[in-house]
């Protein structure tokens, strides 16, 4: 592979160290260097190259936490304003530090390890975010629950413990999370992927009487589901289990409206 293509394999920016030790010559990488930029001694940077991973170069650091959710594939619903990386300091305003470091880095790119990635986040990130990004990585079985109980062991993981506590593996998607976690929060006894005969399955079972789904951009996707779907809520009305429908904007930027509808149908239904 030349160089060029090699650099572009890593994200368009590498150190020259890491070039050299993939046994590329320093007159390889002095002649490429003469044609893109340095933004320091020992990075070359190709245009266009990936502005996450020139940020952790430049601060000798891996991204982590819910800087890295996105490239492992991770339920995060958005980015942190600020990048977070694993790194041995914590002297720049510019970005959230993680000192700890449990796990070998991903590769050759400036990524901390999944399960670092997951460690992190559990212990930083407010609770919907930091279950959605653990429970995504459990249900990929990339990682293990019993690794990351065991690493959480210490006096100063409490925070991250109860955030994996949260965990139940039930959801299939990030909204799911925050609904079945803000419906736990209200006490509600909820069901998450019940199964009701003639109806099939749903999202969320709350006290037994009213059901909520979470409709994700493939809803009604062709005219079957469409007429299936009218199918399901037609009996599950005549079950007397009355259907709530959200789309996930709302889920993340109106919850309270969530909660007092479901509220309402509950008070209608408890005769």
């Amino acid at each position: 592979m030349d160089l060029h293509a090699y650099i572009t394999s890593l994200g368009g920016v590498a150190r020259t160290r890491t070039l050299i030790e993939a046994g590329y010559t320093k007159r390889d990488i002095a002649a490429i260097a003469l044609d893109f930029r340095k933004p320091i001694r020992g990075i070359i940077a190709l245009p266009g190259c990936n502005p996450d991973f020139m940020f952790a170069l430049l601060h000798n650091g891996l991204l982590t936490c819910g800087s890295a959710a996105e490239f492992y594939g991770l339920w995060i619903r958005t980015r942190p304003a600020r990048r977070h990386l694993a790194c041995a300091h914590s002297r720049s305003a510019a970005f959230v530090a993680h000192r700890t470091r449990r796990f070998p880095p991903h590769g050759l790119l400036p990524v901390a390890s999944i399960e670092d990635t997951v460690l992190h986040a559990l212990g930083c990130l407010e609770v919907p975010q930091a279950v959605s990004v653990a429970e995504s990585a459990l249900r990929s079985g990339r990682i293990d629950a019993d690794m990351l109980r065991a690493c959480l062991r210490g006096s100063r993981s409490a925070r991250a413990r109860e955030a994996l506590a949260r965990v139940d593996l039930t959801a299939e998607s990030q909204p799911e999370v925050e609904a079945r976690l803000l419906f736990q929060a209200q006490g509600w006894a909820v069901e998450a992927q019940a199964r009701i005969p003639g109806v099939g399955r749903v999202d969320f079972l709350i006290e037994g009487r009213v059901i909520v789904e979470i409709d994700g951009h493939a809803y009604h996707s062709t005219r079957e589901r469409f007429i299936e779907d009218r199918r399901r809520h037609n009996t599950a009305t005549l079950r007397g289990l009355p259907t709530l429908r959200y789309p996930p904007e709302v889920v993340w930027n109106d919850p309270g409206r969530i909660v007092s509808e479901v509220q309402a149908l509950l008070g209608m239904t408890a005769a």
